[in-house]
């Protein structure tokens, strides 16, 4: 006998690419693709091992150590700067000190050569050139006599002394231009006839005229020491300076187109020091 009762028949299985077409589809309606939603991971485990336990306990004791460190730090700062400063001070003392023996040693080289003249400009034979006396012989008739004649007529000495009376020795410094005669050193016996020679150069010394200009034909200078002729060179180039000379070795000096007569205090100074003062 054959049962008249329908058989169930299983809904169809559709993947998400094969959904079936709605029943009554609108032309401006579309249905999303549908998506199977992730697998939820498995929860990870809160706890931590004892290692990393171990390292963050040491991260936070530094940290709680930080403070006093960074004022052991602080202290540590201060106390260099302090002895820094102390330091300075000290150094500026010791600087101030070797200026003040500088200045001393230089002065006392200069006393020694107040009774010495640099003479220029006399030409001393070759055979003559390593005797004294005759280097002394040439600088006195040549440059000085004339010199001390003026000084004898305008009453300031009484006398005029014989050559090896008036100087003590002479020597030719040495140069390296051999094409001029090389400057003389001379040595008085006495300072003030040594003075009395500055004091009447200037209108009893003899002269020569170039290009229509007058000038010493043997110029004379004091016996300077390398750091005074140093300081007057510096003086002497600087377009702000005037007229630059010595006296009993201290500098003088006047600015460019005025008449005050400065000192110079200190040879060490640069220019710019000496010109402000």
């Amino acid at each position: 006998m054959i049962s008249c009762r329908a058989r169930a028949v299983p809904p169809p299985c559709y993947t998400s690419q094969q959904l079936p077409p709605h029943p009554h589809p609108h032309p401006h309606h579309t249905h999303p693709p549908f998506i199977m939603p992730p697998k939820a991971k498995p929860a990870e485990a809160d706890s931590i091992t004892q290692p990393q336990f171990d390292i963050l306990l040491a991260k936070l004791t530094a940290l709680e150590t930080l403070p006093s460190k960074i004022q052991s730090l602080e202290k540590l700062l201060t106390d260099s700067i302090a002895k820094t400063k102390a330091l300075q001070e000290e150094v500026k003392a010791k600087d101030k000190l070797i200026s003040n023996m500088k200045l001393k040693m230089n002065s006392l080289e200069q006393h020694n050569r107040k009774w010495s003249i640099r003479v220029n400009n006399i030409a001393i034979p070759e055979d003559e050139s390593s005797d004294p006396i005759r280097v002394m012989h040439h600088t006195y008739h040549q440059a000085l006599l004339p010199i001390l004649n003026g000084a004898l007529q305008s009453g300031d000495i009484d006398s005029i002394p014989a050559f090896d009376e008036l100087l003590e020795t002479a020597h030719i410094l040495p140069g390296r231009d051999n094409s001029r005669p090389k400057p003389i050193i001379a040595r008085f016996y006495s300072r003030n006839l040594r003075s009395a020679v500055f004091r009447h150069k200037k209108e009893s010394a003899p002269k020569i005229t170039v290009n229509n200009r007058s000038s010493f034909k043997y110029p004379i200078y004091e016996d300077l020491t390398g750091d005074t002729y140093a300081c007057v060179k510096a003086l002497s180039s600087d377009q702000r300076t005037g007229a630059v000379w010595t006296i009993n070795g201290v500098v003088r000096f006047k600015l460019a187109g005025e008449n005050t007569v400065k000192k110079v205090s200190d040879i060490y100074d640069c220019v710019e020091t000496i010109l402000s003062k």
